[in-house]
């Protein structure tokens, strides 16, 4: 997948864990938020492991930031500079291929620690970002503190500025995804680090733009 369309699908996927995490798990659950401003992501592709009982888990590490206006499905526009950061483990069925359980780390700050120079460069000053540990099955999902996590790092543009439009759907089997987004598109080196320990990001970019999703999930 294209790093720019990787960006739509994961930031969709953090918003999803928050999804699953509500207290209530309603029969439907819906959620939209939109987005105009200055992004930039980095984290490790997905490595898969098998469990050696018949499942394989698929594990990842994620940070994002985003400086402009953003507004969620009934709440006002809003002002704000953010990170967010996840640690993410999907355990799958080797047979059929379906989801059987979700544990992850998931929280975001609000900073004034990021400092935006168009797509040539974003910095993120050490930011402490308060987590919530995840664990869901088929049947239900818990959460509960767990602690904190300093980020900090740096994104170089490289190569040239591109336009990007586009558009993506993702469904788990238990929640529908669909996202779009429009403006400009730059890849980027990210030297960075997690409670002081470097971050090798094997992918990284910067984009400016609209960027909106809306999530749909039904729960048994």
């Amino acid at each position: 997948m294209p790093s720019h369309r990787r960006l739509g699908a994961v930031v969709a996927g953090l918003f999803a864990v928050i999804l699953l995490t509500t207290p209530a798990l309603a029969a439907r659950w819906e959620f939209g938020f939109t987005s105009s401003g200055t992004n930039a992501s980095a984290g490790t592709e997905s490595v898969c492991v098998d469990n050696g009982d018949g499942t394989s888990a698929c594990t990842s590490t994620f940070v994002f930031v985003f400086a402009g206006k953003s507004r969620e499905l009934g709440s006002p526009t809003v002002h704000t500079k953010q990170v967010c950061y996840s640690e993410s483990s999907d355990t799958f069925d080797n047979e059929t291929g379906e989801p059987t359980a979700f544990t992850g780390l998931f929280g975001c700050a609000d900073t004034d620690a990021i400092s935006v120079d168009d797509l040539s460069s974003i910095t993120l000053a050490p930011t402490e970002i308060s987590l919530v540990e995840t664990a869901c099955d088929l049947e239900s999902c818990t959460e509960e503190p767990d602690g904190t996590v300093v980020v900090a790092g740096t994104w170089t543009g490289t190569g040239p500025i591109l336009s990007q439009t586009s558009k993506n759907r993702f469904d788990n089997g238990i929640c529908v995804q669909v996202d779009s987004q429009k403006g400009m598109f730059r890849e980027a080196d990210f030297a960075g680090t997690v409670d002081g320990d470097p971050l090798v990001a094997e992918f990284a970019d910067m984009s400016d733009g609209t960027f909106s999703f809306r999530t749909t999930c039904a729960f048994e």
